[in-house]
């Protein structure tokens, strides 16, 4: 029944993007859907579309699993160390309040286009990840709070068998919301940067020579990555970490 839902939803969402397309009946506008699909089926051929993705995906994963390692040693020192936690917090309020076009414009000032994607994406999600792990680690149950003080364990038994699986629902989340936003803005940074491979530079020369169909296509295959890297982390949590 819920499938039935998504794909009625996902039907509704192309009629009315062809009847736009249409109505519109200009390509440098709203391309026709069928147009675009044929692109993407072409760009499938092209050595540069797997270089460009594998490209994008390299600069948004490392600036991720960065902001994840950190955001996690934060948080256990900020749960463990409540000095730690004063003196963090002024720094983690400056990283939430930066709109996220100033991290880009500094970034790339400061060390270029080519590694700006990754430094922004690690950033912008940082924040995100800490307050989620260290939330996690404050609603602990009491009771087993006490268990681990009263039998006290190394701490890597304890990071195996007891923060990160109570812990999984948050890493859940803050990754699947950390795949998606590192991707967009990485892509994001990647045009604004001009940079020389990647999928923003693609984007960036579709929207140079008024290439709508391209700036479609491109899209629809940052909506397939993200829905299949969603996907294959819904798989994985379903294992027991």
């Amino acid at each position: 029944m819920k499938q039935a839902r998504i794909l009625s939803s996902a039907f509704i969402l192309f009629l009315l993007w062809w009847l736009l397309a249409v109505w519109m009946d200009n390509d440098f506008i709203i391309p026709y859907p069928l147009d675009v699909f044929r692109l993407m089926i072409a760009q499938l051929q092209s050595i540069t579309f797997y270089q460009s993705t594998l490209v994008t995906l390299i600069r948004s994963w490392g600036g991720l699993a960065a902001a994840f390692i950190l955001a996690a040693g934060c948080a256990y020192l900020s749960y463990r160390v409540h000095i730690f936690h004063d003196l963090f917090y002024p720094v983690l309020l400056l990283t939430r309040s930066v709109p996220n076009i100033s991290y880009i414009i500094v970034i790339l000032l400061w060390f270029g286009s080519e590694s700006s994607a990754a430094i922004v994406s690690f950033l912008i999600i940082f924040p995100t990840i800490y307050s989620s792990l260290f939330s996690g680690l404050q609603h602990m149950d009491e009771n087993l709070k006490k268990v681990i003080q009263l039998y006290p364990e190394g701490r890597l038994y304890l990071l195996r068998r007891v923060y990160i699986p109570l812990l999984s629902s948050s890493i859940q989340a803050s990754l699947a919301n950390g795949i998606s936003l590192t991707f967009k803005v990485g892509v994001m940074s990647e045009i604004m940067g001009q940079v020389q491979m990647g999928i923003g530079r693609q984007m960036n020369i579709c929207r140079l020579t008024s290439d709508m169909t391209g700036v479609f296509a491109w899209t629809g295959w940052i909506i397939l990555i993200l829905l299949f890297m969603d996907a294959v982390l819904h798989v994985v949590a379903g294992h027991k970490i």
